[in-house]
């Protein structure tokens, strides 16, 4: 335990293997997975390589500190563009764990994607999986004035998002990765633990602060390609880079913004954009970096109670001792939490004029249906911005946050240069496409409607940073003025083929069209943004795809 911990083996590029059978690249929420999978085999040598570092002292696993927007930053990558955030990763995520609609799974399959239905992922949601702690008054609050406002706007209250069984409208309680202890349980801590990491140092290596410059590829005679390895270079400037043998597969795991990045370094993209950079074409590829999406939204800053709100840890300043002791001695308080605990989601067409949630028939219950995946998600937060000139100090503060669940439209990320170490260029093209802004404006009408609720239910609700009335015009200015990113970035390299109408980057076997043995596991594959938080979906597909690789070199 910190501050005696033993310090997490890792390696520098120059300490690596001449030759790995598998070589990982990003160590975030699917590489930390998938390097648990493969290396369980001893036999089979995997090499991570990831840009962040190994630390996990006691304030990377404090719930409510390690996150984002509390953090030290130190593991957020903040990159240019408007509203864009950090690569997403379990470390420094909002924790939130939910599947998504078993329909949203089907539509993939529906649209031709072989064993990707919810029936066929169910198994590695599953095996990731270990649930406890079922909801109690301990830890949840199953009575709370927004549940009890989105039920008299009609909305069913659930106690498991992710439950199949349930309808896809409703307002439900979600599931987060805190272990037992009360720690946040990342996807590092989950599969790549110093247990396991030291009784497998002989097959299995973790390379941080490193990157990787570029992928060296052959063509073979039937005139595919062939990884043969990573060229890797340490973050810290003027050092020599290494090239590290793969003997089986390279598979990617950097996320929606870095996958596509490190396929175009290494000659991998669209033809014109790698000759605009300088970049020998190694395979002419035009969905890498194309499609680019994400869950964007407006947020609501509303007045409220103050035990009601983190806003108390500051006000009284004694209170913050106190629930740092409750923390430490108890394992509960505000500490515990995350930074959103309810959602509501629906669909747009369900909604009546006054906002409020219509009777749903029996078909609209059937949530493995594509056509009910709820396309508006309203997610509460006990922080607001304190800092804005009309919030009244002597109160507290949340939020309300609307978001189009299944936008229509997309962006790019294209290259800045030939060098792995300067960012990306970010187009995310929000609201491009009417129809996002028209669900936007719904969502938005509907926080106010189940704001109002609380109101006639006697709550004493303030408004200080909210629109000035509900039409389009004031909707749209204060879209325009109150939006952020939620760091869901994806589908940058989806599984689609490679001539479908948005190109697709890999197969269904994860497999980048065009090549033998170099796959990617991550957001960027999606077909389409899940109408979900990410977390949960990522590992289902890191888990899948493990498998998909070991049966391929089992054969």
């Amino acid at each position: 335990m910190w501050p005696f911990s033993t310090s997490y083996p890792t390696k520098t590029p120059q300490q690596l293997n001449a030759e790995y059978d598998y070589i990982i690249v990003g160590g975030g929420t699917g590489g930390c997975v998938l390097a648990r999978r493969l290396a369980e085999d001893s036999s089979c040598s995997v090499l991570v390589i990831e840009r962040g570092d190994a630390r996990d002292i006691w304030l990377d696993r404090f719930p409510l500190p390690s996150t984002h927007h509390w953090s030290d930053r130190k593991h957020s990558m903040v990159l240019e563009a408007d509203m864009l955030g950090p690569r997403r990763t379990s470390r420094i995520n909002a924790m939130q764990y939910s599947r998504g609609a078993p329909g949203e799974y089907n539509a993939w399959a529906q649209a031709g994607r072989k064993g990707w239905s919810y029936q066929e992922l169910l198994p590695y949601f599953e095996r990731a999986e270990c649930l406890y702690n079922p909801v109690t008054k301990g830890h949840y609050g199953t009575e709370g004035i927004i549940i009890q406002g989105s039920q008299k706007a009609g909305f069913a209250y659930g106690k498991d998002v992710s439950d199949p069984k349930l309808p896809t409208s409703g307002c439900f309680l979600i599931h987060h990765t805190i272990d037992l202890s009360g720690n946040r349980h990342s996807t590092f801590r989950a599969f790549l633990p110093m247990e396991f990491v030291l009784a497998h140092d002989q097959n299995l290596h973790l390379c941080v602060n490193t990157v990787a410059r570029k992928i060296e590829t052959e063509q073979l005679a039937d005139g595919n390609l062939r990884a043969t390895g990573v060229v890797v270079q340490s973050m810290t400037p003027g050092t020599a880079s290494v090239f590290v043998k793969t003997r089986r597969e390279v598979i990617l795991c950097s996320g929606a913004l870095r996958t596509p990045q490190v396929l175009m370094l290494s000659g991998i993209g669209p033809e014109k954009h790698l000759r605009d950079m300088g970049i020998p074409v190694v395979h002419n590829l035009e969905g890498v970096g194309s499609n680019l999406q994400d869950h964007m939204g407006a947020g609501i800053d509303l007045q409220c109670s103050l035990e009601h709100s983190l806003y108390v840890l500051v006000r009284p300043p004694w209170y913050l001792l106190y629930q740092l002791l409750r923390y430490f001695i108890f394992g509960d308080g505000w500490f515990l939490t995350s930074l959103v605990e309810v959602c509501i989601l629906t669909c747009e067409r369900w909604l009546d004029a006054d906002s409020g949630q219509k009777p749903l028939g029996e078909k609209d219950k059937d949530a493995s249906l594509p056509e009910n995946i709820p396309d508006i998600e309203i997610m509460t937060s006990s922080v607001c911005d304190w800092r804005f000139p009309e919030f009244d100090r002597t109160r507290g503060g949340f939020t309300m946050l609307a978001a189009p669940l299944r936008p229509f439209s997309r962006g790019t990320l294209r290259l800045r240069s030939s060098d792995p170490l300067e960012q990306p260029v970010v187009n995310l093209n929000y609201l491009a496409d009417v129809r996002d802004r028209t669900n936007l404006r719904a969502g938005i009408r509907l926080c106010m409607r189940i704001v109002r609720e609380m109101e006639n239910g006697g709550y004493p609700v303030g408004y200080f940073k909210a629109p000035r009335s509900l039409d389009d015009d004031a909707l749209d200015a204060f879209v325009d003025g109150h939006s952020q990113s939620f760091l869901h970035y994806s589908s940058t390299c989806r599984m689609a083929p490679r001539d479908d109408p948005e190109p697709g980057v890999v197969d269904d076997e994860l497999r980048v069209h065009g090549f033998t043995n170099l796959r990617i596991a991550d957001a960027s594959v999606f077909p389409q943004i899940p109408a979900a938080h990410l977390q949960a979906p990522v590992v289902a597909v890191t888990e899948k795809c493990a498998d998909m690789t070991k049966a391929t070199w089992k054969a």
